[in-house]
């Protein structure tokens, strides 16, 4: 079987076995994305993407290894809760750029964030933001746009070889390296392809 059949493959059953177990406001079980090395996008070349299928929508998600230079006081001039922050800011994708998501765990559901994987919610909700800042609540990381996907355009690009597909985990999200997450994620994906 072809690595891209694979692939593809591996994204339908993570799709199909999430279906049972699908909760609050997703159809399906998130993936990772790696970027396969042939993928010439200047947006997701040599990325990692965390995706989820939200109800109703097409596939959204975040890059992961991105960060990017900006200051919170210049992005969020107006707004003092975030100004004075000193996070690094990821670069989420192209679309809605003056968007702002964000990851957090917590323990309870909420109508606002989706859920990832274990306390892990991706949100973009900016009431849920400032309840958190309030409560002084830990963001894990911000992202200034999005990725998005039309339907059918993700599972068109898997089976090109665009991606790599695996499942996701907590430690691979909040705790890789930026600088070598892609690296090691695709030498993981590649591996269980061989």
């Amino acid at each position: 079987m072809s690595p891209l059949l694979r692939s593809f493959l591996l994204l339908c059953l993570l799709l199909l076995a999430a279906g049972a177990h699908a909760q609050h406001a997703v159809r399906s079980a998130p993936v990772l994305l790696v970027a396969s090395p042939a993928l010439q996008d200047p947006n997701f070349s040599q990325s990692v993407v965390l995706v989820l299928f939200p109800e109703g929508g097409g596939a959204t998600g975040v890059i992961l290894n991105r960060p990017t230079p900006l200051a919170w006081r210049e992005a969020f001039p107006d707004e003092p809760a975030l100004r004075a922050r000193s996070d690094t800011i990821y670069f989420g994708g192209p679309v809605r750029m003056q968007a702002l998501w964000y990851l957090v765990r917590q323990a309870d559901a909420r109508a606002n964030a989706l859920p990832v994987v274990d306390d892990l919610y991706l949100s973009a909700d900016g009431n849920l933001l400032d309840e958190l800042l309030a409560a002084q609540r830990r963001v894990e990381r911000f992202f200034v746009g999005y990725s998005g996907w039309a339907p059918t355009q993700l599972e068109f690009e898997i089976a090109q070889g665009a991606w790599h597909v695996l499942p996701v985990d907590l430690h691979s999200i909040l705790n890789l390296d930026p600088q070598t997450m892609w690296r090691e994620l695709l030498a993981r994906a590649t591996a269980v392809q061989t």
